[in-house]
């Protein structure tokens, strides 16, 4: 009977583990997160913009129901390198401002 015990704690290390991560976790059950030598999150039929982790280096939104990008939307974002945004019929407003200060993009 030891070894429920054990499989216990190992579920309990994992789950510390993810937590420990903070931000490091994919933002939405409409986001698929890979990390293959940089962080890239593919989000779709999202309504806003969720918080990504810092780590975040390619997004890709694709048949959303974004109605606006607001300002700053990526300013928490500092390796964000690439944003593709799908032809999207409902989007109306980009903010002023709403990709300022991405330094380190350089495909949109």
């Amino acid at each position: 009977m030891l070894w429920p015990l054990k499989f216990l704690q190992l579920l309990l290390l994992l789950e510390m583990g993810q937590r420990s991560k903070g931000t490091e976790v994919c933002p939405s059950s409409l986001c698929d997160c890979s990390d293959w030598g940089r962080y890239k999150i593919t989000c779709t039929e999202i309504s806003s913009i969720p918080t990504f982790p810092q780590s975040t280096q390619t997004l890709r939104f694709m048949d959303t129901y974004l109605k606006r990008i607001p300002s700053e939307a990526f300013s928490r974002l500092p390796n964000i390198s690439r944003i593709y945004i799908s032809i999207d019929i409902v989007l109306q407003v980009l903010e002023a401002y709403s990709f300022n200060n991405l330094n380190k993009v350089t495909h949109m």
